[in-house]
């Protein structure tokens, strides 16, 4: 759904996605908790929405990238968001990395919406990619306006993704999206020295609410 707005940015819409910049960050004194609890929460809303990842997309996939995702907007639009990453190990789950999500947008937007997103990795050579790069990628799945359950669309491999959309935000999109590995929270997390390829290599113990995590993965892989 698309409305037609003043091409003036009101001030508050400004002020709105500065706000929306400052929610993503952390929520308790354990920043790593809080990107696994974000990650957690899209892994639930993703299996919960009537449209569940497939149990062998899960069995058989390199890694995922679950984040929890909130945009808006008037005219100028913008997306944040926490989560993690975790690679498929021989052993299991590796540790959770903490990344962070952004796009910007630009057109007759307004409104706003939750989403939850899950990326699934179907190639080994293309997680290490989005890893060693915390790449910028198109994912090809729409947003669904006013809907509860969203749309679940493939961006097609090696990289799947798999979204839940709530609220209105006109012209939603959630192609582009930007993603960064948050170093203060991994540093905090697991020492200063560890680097994203170290931590997802099982070089590190799992923190708080990892092994939760890998639980709740190979539950969803059954």
């Amino acid at each position: 759904m698309t409305r037609n707005v003043n091409r003036r940015t009101p001030l508050w819409s400004v002020l709105a996605l500065g706000a929306l910049l400052a929610a993503t960050g952390c929520k308790s004194n354990n920043a790593m908790l809080d990107h696994v609890t974000e990650g957690l929460d899209a892994l639930n809303a993703i299996q919960t929405s009537g449209k569940p990842i497939p149990a062998e997309a899960l069995k058989s996939c390199a890694g995922v990238a679950l984040v929890e995702c909130f945009q808006m907007g008037v005219v100028f639009g913008g997306m944040g968001g926490n989560g993690v990453a975790v690679k498929k190990l021989a052993s299991g789950w590796s540790p959770p990395v903490a990344i962070g999500v952004v796009k910007g947008d630009f057109g007759a937007l307004i409104g706003a919406q939750h989403l939850d997103i899950v990326m699934v990795f179907e190639d080994a050579t293309r997680f290490e990619q989005f890893v060693a790069g915390s790449s910028y990628f198109s994912a090809g799945a729409d947003g669904t306006a006013a809907n509860a359950t969203g749309n679940t669309q493939a961006s097609g491999p090696p990289v799947k993704m798999y979204v839940t959309a709530g609220g209105l935000y006109g012209g939603a999109s959630i192609g582009g999206l930007g993603v960064i590995f948050k170093k203060d929270a991994n540093a905090v997390a697991y020492g200063a020295e560890a680097t994203p390829q170290d931590i997802l290599d099982g070089k590190y113990p799992q923190p708080p609410g990892g092994i939760d995590l890998g639980q709740k993965l190979d539950t969803a892989a059954r």
